[in-house]
């Protein structure tokens, strides 16, 4: 029996959505393909962070915007909208970059543990949430995913790290923190910015210079 295609849905803005906070900003739209990262514990040592923090400064230094907080930026009125896509963008791309560098133990490198990640994503997929595709890179995890109606993807995602972190903790041998508590996630705007998430997702272990068996990529056949 061949299962019936999935119709992929953007962001609306009139449909039923969640929203959250604790130090990013979460936006929950059951129905819509959402773009999520989530990373080890380990993955963004101190240093980088502030290095990360302070390309942001000298970006904004060298657009006029000295000594405004990024999220005041990107809600002002009187900021250029080309402007603020710019900086979100810079913001964005940089902090992917520094997470391609492999800090950390990147544990993830190992097959043995990798499957463990596969093994949670895959399990409510075409149940709870539908995936269109992911890849498991050494120290952070990319997944395009639609949540189905009457769930939660916040909720879906603590289900995932959790199972994930103790089946992963027991073939290490230790216990603790393995993932950094809170994912990145982007409901996806449109066709344009689908596909452009798509190629991201599949070339990212062409960019973070992986070779074969480093990393695990998965789409929908």
């Amino acid at each position: 029996m061949t299962a019936e295609p999935i119709e992929w849905n953007f962001y609306a803005s009139n449909a039923e959505v969640a929203v959250s906070r604790r130090d990013l900003p979460h936006i929950d739209m059951p129905g819509a393909v959402t773009f999520v990262t989530f990373r080890l514990a380990d993955s963004m040592p101190a240093s980088i962070v502030q290095q990360w923090h302070d390309e942001i400064e000298q970006w904004l230094k060298e657009h006029g915007l000295m000594g405004h907080h990024v999220e005041s930026i990107l809600a002002s009125a009187s900021v250029d909208d080309k402007l603020k896509r710019e900086l979100q963008r810079f913001k964005h791309r940089r902090w992917h970059q520094h997470l391609d560098d492999c800090h950390g133990a990147c544990e993830l490198r190992r097959p043995e543990i990798r499957k463990h990640v596969v093994k949670s994503l895959l399990h409510f997929d075409g149940k709870s949430y539908d995936l269109e595709r992911f890849v498991v890179m050494p120290n952070h995890v990319h997944v395009l995913i639609q949540v189905r109606r009457g769930y939660l993807l916040r909720k879906l995602f603590r289900e995932i790290q959790r199972f994930s972190a103790r089946q992963i903790n027991q073939v290490l041998g230790r216990s603790g923190e393995f993932w950094q508590g809170e994912p990145f996630d982007h409901v996806v705007r449109n066709a344009e910015q689908f596909e452009y998430l798509q190629s991201y997702i599949n070339d990212n272990p062409v960019k973070a210079k992986l070779r074969e068996g480093e990393f695990t990529l998965w789409h929908r056949a």
